[in-house]
């Protein structure tokens, strides 16, 4: 059913794996249209209680594949139509969406994992905001959720100078719930999935959008704002720069302009 995930269905828990470990599960406008199908199919099917979102491989997600072409002209556009519609899909869902980190999360990819409600990751997991790395802003909701999982100032930081940081620091900063051994991974993943399953999905549903709600920011402004944003930063001699540096795999050298 579907080209670029994969999805297991058993007993209330719903898996969706990004497929496409050649690219580090990059995402493409294929692969994030169907990442959007599950997440409103999810929220239809009565029989959901959790879904649990992954990656196959290494990978949880490296990002927008740049090398399946760069944002066009529009970048504003490019966003509206692709990301802010997944984003809006996973966090309108009226179920728990856990993210199990398995692996780099970086860029879009950590905005994808940042859009799920309970983090956990595996040790060896990595993250990245890497926007400024290529000249561009935060796009795909982290304006939003950086700042409701660590605050202003250390969402700047992140932001700012694109940093990787570690699953273990991530934990120190709240986003991430549990750091999981290599070892132990798959079970304690299947463990959660199993607890959330047996919950009240119903009022964990309405918790989800009271906590949104009572942050006082409102994820459509915030996507259209960065897609505002990225349209503007898009159009600069850094972000040409930033990707052809990228793709060469050299240090990017930046103008300012």
């Amino acid at each position: 059913m579907y080209q670029h995930l994969t999805l297991h269905k058993h007993a209330g828990i719903w898996t969706l794996t990004l497929n496409r470990p050649e690219v580090f599960n990059a995402l493409h406008a294929p692969l994030i249209h169907e990442i959007r199908e599950v997440a409103e199919a999810a929220k239809i099917a009565d029989e959901v209680r959790v879904l649990v979102m992954t990656g196959s491989g290494k990978a949880f997600c490296s990002g927008a594949d740049l090398k399946a072409g760069v944002p066009d002209a529009d970048a504003g556009k490019v966003l509206r139509n692709t990301y802010n519609p997944m984003i809006q899909a996973i966090r309108s869902l009226d179920k728990p969406v856990i993210g199990a980190i398995n692996g780099i999360a970086a860029g879009a990819g950590c905005s994808l994992a940042l859009a799920c409600d309970y983090l956990v990751a595996r040790e060896d997991a990595v993250f990245a905001e890497l926007f400024s790395q290529i000249g561009l802003t935060l796009d795909a909701g982290s304006s939003a959720f950086l700042m409701q999982s660590v605050g202003y100032h250390k969402a700047f930081e992140l932001a700012s100078t694109a940093r990787r940081f570690t699953a273990q620091e991530a934990f120190s900063f709240g986003i991430v719930a549990e750091v999981i051994a290599p070892e132990g991974w798959e079970m304690r993943v299947h463990e959660l999935a199993a607890e959330f399953a047996k919950r009240p999905t119903r009022a964990l549903g309405l918790i989800k959008q009271a906590l949104q709600a009572a942050d006082g920011r409102d994820l459509a402004h915030v996507l259209e704002l960065e897609a505002q944003a990225q349209q503007e930063a898009s159009q600069t001699n850094d972000f040409r720069e930033g990707v052809a540096a990228f793709l060469q795999k050299r240090k990017p050298s930046f103008t300012g302009k």
